[in-house]
């Protein structure tokens, strides 16, 4: 099975969201846009989450949705796609993990709204 890795963590390859099933248990996610420039691989990273359970029928919510669906790539015609990675260690070191991958890929749709403002229309 292909693999994606970020940071050393690997999830799945990207597929495209709503698309994928997701596995049931907790894990991690990333919320990607296809980008033939982005490096190491064609897929830049636009969202980092952590679950409880990766297959929750209420993922994603309405405003995590639309602020990934405001991404100038899906806005330029972009599929989102979408990596889990199975993590059964509990929810704080879920968060340590998510926050170390946000530190350093810096993907959009985790900045604070504020800074998001340039792309959602606000």
């Amino acid at each position: 099975m292909k693999a994606i890795s970020y940071s050393g963590w690997l999830f799945t390859y990207p597929a495209p969201l709503f698309l994928t099933p997701a596995p049931s248990g907790p894990g991690l996610y990333a919320i990607q846009v296809a980008d033939k420039t982005y490096r190491p691989h064609p897929f830049e990273p636009i969202c980092f989450g952590e679950s409880d359970d990766l297959a929750d029928r209420a993922f994603p919510t309405r405003e995590a949705f639309r602020r990934w669906c405001l991404h100038p790539a899906v806005r330029g015609g972009s599929l989102l796609y979408i990596s889990y990675m199975k993590l059964a260690y509990n929810r704080r070191f879920r968060l340590r993990v998510t926050n170390n991958l946000i530190g350093r890929y810096r993907p959009a749709c985790n900045a604070p709204v504020r800074e998001l403002s340039g792309f959602l229309g606000d």
